[in-house]
């Protein structure tokens, strides 16, 4: 389900500005004599503030904040509020609070589906007009189709305008909620949120009880809808993450169908058909290594990714998720291309490289001389021939690291140290020049098979 929290807050103070307005209008002298319109609107304002710190604040809902304030604004001086100069006037208002934010999937999503929105209000406000009838049967029927089309135009929108940004922080895309959306949003807007006002309202006279029970009913159709939706095959598509040019492309495309009022916003099909172009051919890396060298995820020679180590349930999801593996931390399929023993793991990778995971000192006098990468979370020894080492100290030095194997070099991308390329002939990189100067070499260990008779596929015992 896509999540409007604007719908929320208009909800909130739209009950606020129609509740105090009807009861001023009750009174003739103040209906003629005093700007209840106005009144309503303060009153509205001053609820709707109440709502956004009563929820959270978060960025979504400060938006929604500035907006519905700025629209209520525009009552209190006799003025249209338009919609761009709104959202323009909300986001200076968040980034000006929490510029961090404008990196961050919240403001990312909130922003983009309401700019999505609002390109489509001229289109929808077109369909509107030629609707009228002139029974009340014909009315009502007009009024509920505009409704539905409402709900799913919107929500087509919105899933459409959040999907790169929803690609690119969380590596899934979720095709059924155009359906969950239409039927459990007519709930949540129509009884959810008006009874949650009521019951707030009606709870100091003691009167809230049957409105509790409503709103339970209702939350329970919609929680029962979202899971039967979740329910179909392929619900959750998990795709890889876009890179940034993608994303870039992607957002400027959303903005050229924005800001122009005019045929210009056809120029935005430039930039979006780029970043689609982008996005369908992702980087995509053939070793993951977690920041303390504890454990990786190797591309195996058929494709797939393969661990070795022992890295957290959450990085390994956070791993599959970024190359679009659908695949659970705990599937057995992750670790059968690794042969392992009691010193450690060997994969044979893309471009016919060996990469080593060394769990014992006594694996390096082997592995330093086999393999083209050894990932160890020990220190690795001076006299180590690899051509790429990440050892101890290297990624003390670099952090989380991702490697992509090339057929001359390999790209290095770190996080603290970003990208470097590494030419497979130009000698070992053991944490830069440092490990190159430490006295110590290899401790004499026997000759070892690599991989022999009691390498298995998995993790030892």
């Amino acid at each position: 389900m896509v999540s409007i929290s604007g719908l929320h807050m208009v909800l909130a103070a739209g009950t606020f500005f129609w509740l105090v307005r009807a009861l001023l209008a009750l009174s003739p002298s103040l209906a003629l004599l005093w700007p209840v319109k106005k009144i309503a609107a303060i009153a509205a304002m001053i609820g709707a503030t109440a709502y956004c710190i009563f929820s959270g604040s978060d960025v979504a809902t400060e938006r929604s904040l500035v907006m519905t304030l700025v629209m209520f604004g525009a009552v209190l001086a006799d003025r249209p509020a338009l919609s761009i100069r709104n959202l323009s006037i909300a986001a200076l208002v968040v980034l000006a609070r929490e510029p961090e934010a404008l990196l961050g999937p919240s403001f990312q999503m909130s922003f983009g589906a309401v700019a999505a929105m609002i390109a489509l209000v001229p289109l929808m406000q077109w369909r509107s007009s030629e609707t009228a009838s002139a029974s009340l049967i014909g009315k009502a029927f007009a009024w509920a189709a505009r409704a539905v089309c409402g709900v799913v135009a919107t929500t087509l929108v919105a899933s459409l305008a959040t999907a790169p940004f929803a690609a690119y922080h969380f590596q899934s895309l979720n095709p059924y909620g155009l359906v969950g959306n239409a039927l459990a949003l007519p709930l949540v807007s129509l009884v959810v949120m008006p009874a949650a006002v009521l019951g707030v309202l009606s709870y100091p006279f003691g009167l809230d009880g049957p409105v509790w029970k409503l709103m339970g009913f209702a939350v329970a159709h919609v929680l029962g809808v979202s899971a039967w939706v979740s329910s179909f095959e392929g619900s959750t598509v998990v795709v890889p993450a876009p890179g940034i040019g993608a994303l870039a492309l992607l957002s400027a495309g959303l903005l050229a169908l924005t800001i122009p009022v005019s045929r210009l916003r056809w120029l935005a099909l430039v930039p979006a058909g780029a970043g689609l172009a982008f996005a369908a051919a992702p980087q995509r890396y053939d070793i993951y290594v977690d920041r303390d060298g504890a454990g990786a995820a190797i591309r195996a020679a058929r494709g797939d990714l393969t661990l070795v180590g022992k890295p957290s349930g959450f990085v390994i999801e956070q791993w599959l998720r970024a190359d679009g593996d659908g695949r659970g931390a705990g599937d057995a399929s992750l670790r059968q291309a690794a042969r392992c023993d009691r010193l450690g793991c060997v994969v044979e990778a893309g471009a016919q490289r060996a990469v080593a995971f060394v769990r014992e000192f006594a694996g390096f006098e082997e592995d330093c001389r086999r393999a083209a990468i050894v990932v160890t979370r020990l220190e690795a020894p001076a006299s180590c021939e690899a051509p790429v080492v990440l050892d101890r100290r290297a990624l003390a030095e670099r952090g989380a690291t991702a490697i992509g194997l090339g057929g001359e070099a390999a790209e290095i991308r770190s996080v603290r140290k970003g990208r470097e390329v590494v030419p497979w002939a130009s000698g070992t990189l053991i944490a830069d020049s440092p490990a190159k100067s430490r006295p110590r070499g290899a401790r004499p260990v026997s000759e070892l098979d690599w991989p022999g008779e009691e390498i298995s596929n998995g993790e030892p015992d």
